[in-house]
């Protein structure tokens, strides 16, 4: 398994130019089942603009926690494998079309997303969060959202929920990835921010961001799941089973532990 060693903070240098760099992506039909990826390729896709789980560094290159899942599962299963990067608001469709093999790429398991995908079992588990700058002391619940500018990942869940709760009291402003949303937070171009909590706090972690989190009540909490296009069910038992192997034999950890933090449990 290819290691990576960037650090997480180069890439919010590039956070004006990433969805720029967003690769290209091949307009072949993939989708095959795990008897026709044998001897070939197995075609994964992400956002590339989610970090730590994939973004591209100052290489150029499409590096991550969901890149090196990829490459470790990819491994066990005994194939190659491929990761390219695509816009989030467009990733469902494309796999249910057969552009990809599977989507590694953070996805929450939702009823929703059932109708269109298959998922495998869960990888890790992630909720919603509302950020606010450090000095903001007006936010504490959701009526306090009245009036402001929230941003929120096009096509993600927490984007689903300020749409739903939204009701016209707020202003909802969505964004192509995490590096340009938490950007327009720190230089207030928006006033609160709903994001998923893990790769928010690596990235403050990193990058000593004037942010901080604020409870204001229950939020969503979904598995995040491996997508692929529906009746596929070899794909889909061989992911399973290299899932398992990854987790029992500590390859899984160790990813966790170079991505998100040492000894991190994100299960």
């Amino acid at each position: 398994m290819k290691k990576f060693t960037k650090k997480i903070s180069q890439t919010f240098m590039l956070a004006a130019v990433i969805s720029g760099a967003t690769a290209m992506v091949s307009t072949s039909t993939y989708a095959r089942d795990l008897d026709e990826i044998r001897g070939d390729v197995l075609q994964v896709v992400n956002s590339g603009a989610y970090p730590p789980f994939s973004f591209v560094n100052t290489q150029g290159e499409l590096v991550g926690f969901d890149v090196d899942i990829a490459e470790a599962l990819a491994e066990k299963m005994g194939v190659k494998v491929n990761v390219q990067s695509s816009p989030w608001n467009g990733i469902i469709a494309a796999l249910a079309g057969g552009r990809f093999d599977a989507c590694i790429c953070s996805m929450s398991d939702t009823e929703e997303r059932r109708k269109a995908v298959a998922f495998t079992d869960s990888y890790y588990s992630a909720g919603l969060a509302v950020w606010v700058k450090s000095n903001t002391n007006d936010v504490s619940s959701l009526a306090d959202f009245s009036g402001k500018r929230v941003g929120s990942t096009l096509g993600e869940t927490g984007n689903q929920w300020a749409v739903e709760k939204a009701d016209g009291k707020w202003r909802n402003q969505t964004f192509q990835g995490l590096p340009d949303m938490m950007n327009a937070l720190n230089t207030g171009r928006i006033d609160i921010m709903i994001a998923d909590d893990v790769p928010v706090m690596v990235a403050i972690r990193e990058n000593r961001s004037d942010i901080k989190i604020v409870d204001v009540g229950p939020l969503p909490r979904f598995p995040a799941a491996i997508s692929i296009q529906k009746n596929k069910p070899q794909l889909l038992a061989a992911l399973n089973s290299a899932l398992k192997e990854i987790k029992s034999d500590g390859t899984y950890q160790a990813i966790v532990d170079q991505w998100i933090g040492k000894g991190a449990n994100i299960q």
